[in-house]
């Protein structure tokens, strides 16, 4: 029994080692890259290029996480909604509000811009910045980015800065994907004038935590957007609910503003909110971890050869049995197209699980397209061995060669064996897709 196991498992190895699986995976992601280039060389394909490039794997797995009815109330986090509040004079009444709660850290996602012809407001705006106890974080944004020196040239700071020292402030400025698209990540750490800045995030993070190293390992941070509520203080009832700000970090933004509004993984949500998120994915280390390119790109290219090597062993042991009804399944493609959807499924899965029990996003989408295009590429590989093989015998032994009869001119179908070691091998000459 020993021996026909190892003889078996033998014939298995010669058969998933033949170069044919490599080379009809080769001829997958070929014709896939020549699919990519034409949608983004061709104009009027451009919509589909942009789909193509603004596509993540997480975005589905977030979107089914915060599919569900029940959320993760955040312990951590509370945003007060300043929408309907346009005063500064009130403004800087309800930071003080916030302030007597005694937060652990407070973000103010505000951007006041120079001084007014309301002297009372700002003077008294200026009273809140002075007052403030807890470790208070104040907003400005960056401009004027310079390409050639990777550095922004310029801020743009609430008009107090000049006035009172501030201790601390952090950029809030929403970088997107290409083409303005979905927002998956904010910036950590920017060069601005030579010094390295850190966004509000980031300095509210740090303040939280003083912990520096979760604020210095990377210049970016991957928005982890697992299904989270956090709770929402309206400006006018904070006394009511000081229990939410009572040692949270408090972020005072608003949450109704139609232009501070954006897309991400999971719809379209203020950009207060999007900070925090990010400052929970900071605080928790739950920054989803991307494997390099080039190891993500392996493990695709291996799990489209694994998938093709499996549907081609089955569909030689259906062809080669006696059974007319699955000899038809083997020929006429139906159990590749299971296979495929099923390794499909497993893959998106296995993502998924990656993803949500151990933050690593293993993107396996190249692999799903891969998949979907080796019913082509067998097609395709079957012909050019059939245009080289008299220029290169070799290519004869491949398990895509058919010979054909010189006087009919049609696909010869040797006797078939139902020895094991055929079965196993492929080495029948019968052509299936």
């Amino acid at each position: 029994m020993i021996k026909k196991f190892r003889h078996k498992l033998g014939a298995f190895c010669h058969f998933a080692l033949k170069f044919d699986h490599v080379a009809v995976t080769l001829i997958a992601y070929a014709t896939l890259y020549v699919i990519i280039g034409i949608a983004f060389s061709v104009s009027f394909l451009n919509p589909l290029a942009r789909a193509f490039d603004n596509f993540r794997m997480t975005d589905i797995f977030y979107e089914i996480s915060n599919a569900g009815g029940e959320r993760d109330t955040s312990d951590m986090i509370t945003i007060v909604d300043m929408t309907n509040i346009y005063d500064r004079y009130k403004l800087a009444e309800t930071i003080d509000q916030i302030q007597d709660c005694k937060p652990a850290v407070m973000g103010i996602d505000i951007v006041f811009d120079g001084v007014r012809n309301d002297s009372a407001g700002n003077e008294r705006l200026i009273e809140a910045v002075c007052n403030t106890s807890s470790p208070t974080v104040w907003a400005y944004k960056l401009t004027n980015w310079n390409s050639d020196e990777a550095q922004f040239e310029q801020s743009y700071h609430s008009f107090f800065v000049d006035l009172v020292d501030v201790e601390h402030e952090g950029f809030i400025n929403v970088q997107r994907d290409t083409n303005g698209g979905t927002v998956r990540s904010l910036g950590i750490h920017r060069q601005a004038e030579g010094e390295k800045e850190y966004s509000m995030s980031a300095q509210i993070a740090l303040a939280a935590t003083n912990d520096s190293s979760i604020v210095t390992h990377s210049k970016d941070c991957n928005i982890n957007y697992t299904a989270t509520y956090f709770p929402v203080v309206p400006s006018d009832s904070i006394e009511e609910y000081s229990d939410l700000i009572r040692s949270h970090v408090v972020l005072f933004g608003a949450m109704h503003d139609l232009r501070d509004q954006h897309y991400t993984p999971i719809g379209k949500i203020p950009g207060v909110e999007i900070i925090a998120y990010t400052v929970q994915t900071l605080i928790d280390r739950r920054m989803p971890i991307e494997p390099p390119v080039w190891v993500t790109m392996l493990i695709n290219f291996l799990l489209v050869v694994l998938v093709q090597i499996i549907q081609q062993g089955v569909t030689n042991l259906l062809v080669n049995t006696k059974s007319a009804t699955k000899q038809y399944i083997g020929r006429s493609g139906l159990a590749k197209s299971y296979i495929a959807m099923f390794a499909m499924v497993v893959m998106i899965g296995t993502s998924f699980l990656f993803t949500y029990q151990w933050n690593i996003y293993l993107n396996t989408a190249w692999a799903i397209m891969g998949i979907a295009l080796l019913y082509n590429a067998r097609e395709f590989y079957g012909l050019l061995i059939r245009l080289l093989c008299e220029r290169w015998p070799v290519l004869k032994q491949s398990m895509y060669y058919i010979p054909l009869d010189d006087k009919q001119q049609v696909p010869v179908q040797s006797h078939v064996s139902l020895d094991s070691d055929t079965i196993i091998t492929g080495n029948s000459n019968f052509s299936s897709h």
